[in-house]
């Protein structure tokens, strides 16, 4: 006797269906109405969801509510176009969608496996166990860990636009966060930093932006990892500048001003002198890391580039030696446009552009200036020993070589004295 074949359906990280061995491919994936209703039937399942529901996320509020009489034919219509559509890609001839006193459910005879309700059903019987206090801290964990490996990314990313799919994307988030955070304490508990560094690597993979990276830095100095836990703490600065144009979190900062560095042999006791010309030892046995992290750059080449917050602190060095030494400094703020797309051209990849750029600016400025990136398409330059209306030939080489690399956006800049920042200072 045959197996009956199992209809799988992938939602968390993305959209993905599977008919027993062989991948099943909507048209329109993940845009149409029609996908749309079927994603939202499959995450209502098995008691479905209400007709006003579905038809007010799928066409609109104001534009279902206007228009009260075609508001039925218009679910109709969606529904035996679904059904096609289904069909037309391989699933057998059934129903699918079911309308009974206002509600629409989702009705098929093959078995159905959707990856949010296998993790949303793990979680659940996590928290039971836990809720029984079995005592069992080891069956806890690999009930913990087997929700959280489930969990493969954020819920329809497309979709996440739409209310109706953000609400839900929220709550599968909260039943991982649940997980992480139990993990968390369980890991801590037994001295798992294996473990640890691995929850938190996945949680800031997902989520880059819910500040995981500060946890995944303290896990990496708490086991003497320094240089992967700055290479973190900088990968994240990067991408805080990059994407939202803003530094990372206060806690995150001052990971690295509260360090106590540690040495595996020895416990701290403050009280004993001792331990503090121990922990001393320790300090002058970083010293050569130190440098490295410093200087480690054998051949120094082009301006400097350095992430944001870096960028900040190295402006206000510059103002205070201003004050001493009398030399002129401008900042210049650059940015990237796309041109005037003509019939027939492609729109320029923005990401490849500004790391051509940012290759730019390295070779075309002084090896005293320094630069950042801002957002998704801005660079700050700081530019020292240099006068205002000298900007336009900084600018004129920037544009030129960027021209000749290839560069197919296009360039505008405004420069200001740093005096004159200064003075509009409140």
């Amino acid at each position: 006797m045959a197996q009956e074949k199992v209809l799988r359906v992938q939602l968390l990280g993305g959209f993905a269906m599977y008919y027993g061995d062989e991948a099943v491919k909507l048209n329109k994936m993940g845009s149409s109405k029609s996908v749309r209703l079927f994603q939202m039937l499959l995450l209502s399942y098995p008691n479905g969801i209400s007709k006003n529901e579905l038809i007010d996320n799928l066409y609109g509020w104001n534009e279902s509510r206007a228009d009260t009489v075609n508001r039925n034919r218009n679910l109709n219509n969606l529904i035996y176009r679904l059904k096609r559509q289904l069909v037309a890609c391989g699933l057998p001839e059934e129903e699918y969608v079911e309308l009974n006193e206002g509600k629409c459910c989702l009705k098929i005879s093959m078995q159905l496996d959707t990856d949010t309700r296998r993790f949303e059903k793990a979680v659940e019987d996590a928290m039971e166990y836990q809720q029984k206090g079995c005592g069992n801290a080891a069956e806890c964990i690999d009930m913990l860990r087997r929700a959280n490996e489930l969990y493969s990314g954020e819920l329809l990313p497309v979709n996440q636009s739409e209310t109706w799919f953000f609400h839900k994307s929220v709550y599968y988030k909260g039943l991982y966060v649940y997980t992480v955070q139990e993990l968390e304490k369980e890991y801590q508990k037994g001295k798992d930093y294996k473990n640890r560094l691995a929850l938190y690597t996945k949680a800031a993979s997902i989520y880059p932006f819910d500040n995981w990276q500060t946890q995944l830095i303290k896990c990496n100095l708490e086991i003497y990892r320094y240089e992967e836990a700055i290479d973190i703490y900088n990968s994240t600065m990067e991408l805080y500048a990059r994407e939202l144009g803003t530094p990372p979190t206060a806690e995150m900062q001052e990971c690295f001003e509260k360090l106590e560095l540690k040495d595996e042999n020895h416990k701290r006791n403050t009280g004993n002198i001792s331990d503090w010309r121990n922990m001393d030892r320790v300090f002058m046995g970083r010293k050569n890391d130190i440098k490295k992290a410093i200087f480690g750059e054998n051949i120094v080449k082009g301006a400097y580039y350095c992430t944001y917050p870096s960028f900040v602190d190295y402006c206000r060095l510059v103002a205070r030696a201003k004050g001493r030494n009398h030399f002129e400094a401008v900042l210049m703020f650059l940015t990237l446009s796309q041109k005037e797309v003509r019939s027939g051209q492609k729109q320029m990849n923005l990401q490849d552009e500004m790391v051509l750029l940012k290759n730019v600016l390295s070779e075309s400025l002084r090896i005293g200036d320094a630069y950042t990136r801002y957002g998704n398409r801005h660079f700050i330059l700081m530019l020292v020993n240099i006068e205002k209306e000298f900007c336009s030939s900084v600018f004129s080489r920037i544009e030129s070589a960027y021209v000749r690399r290839g560069g197919k956006g296009e360039l505008w800049y405004y420069a200001d004295m740093t005096q004159e920042l200064r003075e509009e200072e409140p």
